[in-house]
């Protein structure tokens, strides 16, 4: 597993214990970037906010470069 993937998964995990969700980070091959996809929870400002804080921590992802995908379920 590369480092960057690594930091997805730290990042992911810092999200889904901050926020009491769970949070999933993936690299999606056809758009070629990392896609942050969770169900319901906070708005994707709040996730990407806290991301930001947090890029120290997961120095081999662009946290900036990231798409944030909210789903919703009834």
């Amino acid at each position: 597993m590369s480092k960057r993937a690594r930091n997805a998964r730290r990042l992911a995990s810092m999200l889904g214990n901050k926020f009491s969700i769970f949070v999933r980070i993936y690299y999606d091959r056809q758009i070629r970037r990392y896609r942050v996809v969770w169900t319901n929870g906070p708005e994707a400002e709040e996730l990407f906010l806290y991301a930001v804080e947090s890029r120290d921590e997961v120095p081999e992802l662009d946290v900036a470069t990231l798409l944030w995908d909210r789903k919703y379920a009834a």
